[in-house]
């Protein structure tokens, strides 16, 4: 399968060392460790990039502000193909490319384009107004609206309650089961 995804950041041993030091404990013991090389033997664990969809909705407006007059904007808005969930992109994003993937590494949008450009324009007003304290806008534009995917690595520790996630867009670490769509990929997949 065919998807365009966002290059990977991380490999598999930079995906788990991200997890290293979440907690004091585990950071003090890891520190101990590695100072006095206790532990040298791997954990017994597997991980797997799984393909997360998210669309980039490039946008433009102009404002009008009561101090200031007009204003154009252009920015990127993200729209969480699986929740809805929309936000402006506040990181910088890598090169995309067009990979071939296992489709069971890739989970399916279950929002379409239309629905997307619904809760872009909600969202827009929202944000401007809030955000650029805008009084007006009389013109606005979604320029493009691309579906791109981003690598998440699943690192399996034997049971979705102990198993991590890593974005490799963001670098945030979760816990597999706080995200549904990657607790049923690991269900099923792993």
């Amino acid at each position: 399968m065919e998807i365009t995804a966002f290059e990977a950041r991380f490999d598999e041993e930079s995906a788990v060392e991200r997890t290293r030091n979440l907690s004091a404990k585990n950071y003090v013991y890891a520190w101990l460790g590695d100072y006095f090389g206790w532990g040298t033997e791997t954990e017994d664990f597997d991980v797997r990039a799984v393909y997360y969809p998210d669309y980039i909705a490039y946008t433009s407006a102009t404002i009008r502000k009561t101090v200031g007059g007009e204003k154009q904007l252009k920015f990127l808005a993200g729209v969480d193909a699986i929740t809805g969930k929309p936000g402006e992109i506040d990181v910088e994003l890598p090169n995309r490319n067009t990979i071939d993937i296992d489709p069971t590494l890739v989970i399916k949008p279950e929002i379409d384009e239309d629905e997307v450009r619904s809760i872009w324009r909600e969202w827009l007003f929202k944000y401007v107004g809030r955000f650029h304290r805008a009084t007006e806008m009389p013109e606005y534009s979604l320029d493009d609206l691309e579906l791109v995917y981003t690598p998440y690595w699943v690192i399996d520790f034997g049971s979705a309650e102990e198993s991590l996630a890593v974005s490799d867009l963001t670098g945030r670490t979760a816990k597999v089961e706080e995200i549904d769509v990657i607790e049923d990929f690991y269900l099923h997949h792993m």
